[in-house]
């Protein structure tokens, strides 16, 4: 007589072959987390774009409803138009020889200067291709308190002096808050307490802007070899 039970072979949930079937909620999970590192991008790309449209726009409106231009979008229009002729000009001697006199310009004046000068900085370090190293590496800080890390980026160095003369090398972190790079806090950290990560800047910011769902294959400190 044919007994199923010789010819079947029960894997229990205690036998190292055993392979959990895969639950509605975790193919939910999964799909949902990959719906986010796809939107994420698309929203602070969207996000970005809206604020300086929205800014150009609210200049220019006035100026069309003063005239008797009363045209839906035309400000949108508008600035889509200095955006791309500001690009052109850029790249041609007369408009970079205005653009250098408007930057002067800007670095005279006592409070846009600092205004000025700290923007283009930190614009230029999420430029990844320029050939400035604003962010010098991709580290982790013991922050807000011990045992909590956060990822930051090493932008410089300083000596502080105490009152008794005694001398200590800080670095400067910049911690980033997503979903605006833009936005961070720079904090004050003793260099041997800073671990820097054996990643790229590109792959921090890959990391930090889309809250830890595009992370790295692997991540492990980082060999500093002194210059000679």
């Amino acid at each position: 007589m044919f007994n199923r039970d010789d010819q079947i072979k029960r894997i229990q949930p205690g036998d190292s072959e055993y392979d959990p079937p895969s639950t509605i909620f975790s193919n939910m999970r999964r799909s949902f987390l990959r719906g986010l590192a796809i939107i994420i991008p698309i929203a602070i790309t969207v996000w970005v774009l809206w604020f300086i449209f929205q800014f150009i726009d609210g200049i220019a409106s006035p100026v069309y409803e003063k005239i008797g231009l009363n045209i839906p979008g035309l400000g949108f229009i508008t600035a889509i138009l200095i955006i791309l002729l500001l690009g052109i000009a850029s790249r041609y001697l007369i408009g970079k020889i205005f653009f250098r006199i408007l930057e002067r310009i800007f670095l005279n004046l006592p409070l846009a200067r600092s205004v000025y000068s700290g923007a283009r900085e930190l614009i230029n370090a999420f430029s990844l291709g320029q050939k400035g190293k604003t962010f010098r590496e991709v580290c982790m800080v013991e922050y807000p308190r011990k045992g909590i890390y956060s990822i930051g980026f090493k932008t410089n160095e300083l000596t502080f002096k105490d009152s008794d003369g005694n001398k200590k090398v800080l670095a400067n972190i910049y911690i980033p808050l997503p979903p605006n790079p833009t936005t961070g806090i720079l904090t004050l950290v003793p260099s041997e307490e800073v671990i820097s990560l054996s990643i790229s800047v590109e792959q921090g910011l890959k990391l930090v802007l889309s809250a830890g769902i595009v992370t790295p294959t692997e991540m492990s400190k980082a060999i500093i070899t002194e210059e000679k």
